[in-house]
C-alpha cells in the first residue's frame, strides 16, 4: 500500500508500506478522507526525520480482528485522536477527559495513508455524512472541548483569537450556545478565512497585521476569550479581557522558545480573570459532533478549500503554507 511521510522542511515522500497486521482488538480502515492539521504542519517545520502522520480521519472498515465486537466490515467510521480507556479511577468517576490510560489509534498517527490498522476503540460509526465532512469531527471536537472549557453563556460578548479551522468551528459552536457578540481576531491575508468567520456568525473582524486588538477593543465589553494562537497572544487577551472574563485556550507552540509566555498576574488578579487551557486527549463528543453535522447545526463542507490525491501530499502541504488567501482545511481524498 501506499503512504505518505514528512520532515521538516515541508519535505513529503510516498512510499510503497505492508498493510499493517491486526491484533485482536484492531480494525482494517480503507481511508477514504483525512485532513492536514496545524499539528502536521509543525512536523513539518521541526522534524529531522521522515515520519507518519495524519490523525483527522474517515474511512470503512475492512478487515477486523479476533475480539472486535462494535464495528464490522463495511461500517462507514470516524478515528478518535486518542480514546479514554474506560477502566481507571478517573474514567469510572465520570470524566474521562481526565484519563492518564488513553491511547492513540495507532503506535504512530498515520492518516495519510491507503489503510490504516487502528484499535476498534478509537472508531465511530457514522451515517448520513460525508468521508470528508466525518474528517472534519476531529477538529470539530477540539472545538467543542475549547467552548466547553470557556463555559459560555447566553448574550456573552466572546472573542475568537485566529481564524484557523478549530477558530472557526468555534464560532459557529459559540454562537450556538447563545453567544451575544462574537468578534473574530485574524490576519488580513486570511481572505478565505475571514469569509468563513462571517459565515459562522462573527458580527465583527479585528485584523491584527493591522489594528492592535487591545485596541480595537478597547471599552468593549469581553466575556469569553477562545485563543487559538501562538502562547505569547495570551498577554494581549489578559489585557482587552474583562473583569471576570474566563480564557479558554487550544494549542501548543512548535518550539520551546515559542512555547514560553509572560503574563501580568496583578492584571490577572484584580480583574479575577479566569484561564482555562484546553486538551483534547483524550478525543470526545465524536457521536455528538456527527449528529450536529448530520442534523445541519455545523455545516463543516465550506471549511474544506483544498482536496489532493494522496499521491500530491507533497502539494497539499505546499497548499498549507503557501496558499495563505485561500487555505482552510487541506483534505487528502480517495
Amino acid at each position: 500500500m501506499k503512504q505518505a511521510f514528512l520532515k521538516a522542511p515541508y519535505k513529503v515522500e510516498i512510499r510503497d508500506t505492508e498493510i499493517p497486521e491486526l491484533d485482536d482488538d484492531g480494525a482494517l480502515i480503507d481511508v477514504r478522507a483525512c485532513g492536514i492539521c496545524g499539528s502536521d504542519l509543525n512536523t513539518a517545520q521541526t522534524a529531522e526525520e521522515f515520519r507518519p502522520f495524519g490523525h483527522e480521519l474517515s474511512g470503512v472498515v475492512e478487515k477486523v480482528g479476533a475480539g472486535v465486537k462494535n464495528v464490522r466490515p463495511g461500517d462507514k467510521v470516524c478515528v478518535e485522536s486518542s480514546s479514554f480507556c474506560g477502566k481507571c479511577a478517573m474514567c469510572r468517576n465520570g470524566h474521562p477527559e481526565m484519563c492518564r490510560d488513553k491511547y492513540i489509534f495507532a503506535p504512530r498517527y498515520n492518516g495519510f495513508a491507503e489503510k490504516v490498522a487502528a484499535k476498534a476503540g478509537a472508531l465511530v460509526k457514522f451515517d448520513g455524512i460525508t468521508f470528508e465532512e466525518a474528517a472534519v469531527v476531529e477538529p470539530m471536537g477540539v472545538a467543542m472541548d475549547m467552548t466547553e472549557a470557556a463555559d459560555i453563556r447566553l448574550n456573552d460578548a466572546v472573542v475568537v483569537y485566529g481564524a484557523g479551522p478549530i477558530a472557526l468551528l468555534a464560532v459557529r459552536l459559540a454562537r450556538l450556545k447563545g453567544a451575544g457578540r462574537i468578534t473574530v481576531l485574524a490576519h488580513s491575508h486570511s481572505k478565505a478565512r475571514i469569509r468563513l468567520a462571517e459565515y459562522y456568525g462573527s458580527d465583527r473582524i479585528v485584523c491584527t497585521d493591522i489594528e492592535d486588538p487591545c485596541a480595537a477593543l478597547k471599552g468593549d465589553s469581553v466575556d469569553r476569550v477562545l485563543v487559538t494562537t501562538p502562547p505569547a497572544t495570551l498577554r494581549k487577551a489578559a489585557e482587552f479581557a474583562s473583569f471576570g472574563a474566563i480564557i479558554s485556550m487550544i494549542g501548543i507552540a512548535k518550539t520551546r522558545e515559542e512555547s514560553q509566555c509572560t503574563l501580568d498576574i496583578n492584571q490577572m488578579h484584580f480583574k479575577r480573570l479566569q484561564l482555562r487551557y484546553s486538551f483534547a486527549s483524550p478525543a470526545l463528543f465524536f457521536p455528538l459532533c456527527v449528529d450536529m453535522i448530520k442534523n445541519g447545526l455545523v455545516d463543516v463542507k465550506p471549511l474544506i478549500s483544498h482536496r489532493f490525491p494522496l499521491e500530491q501530499m507533497d502539494k497539499a502541504v505546499l497548499a498549507c503554507r503557501d496558499d495563505k488567501a485561500s487555505a482552510v482545511k487541506v483534505m487528502m481524498v480517495r
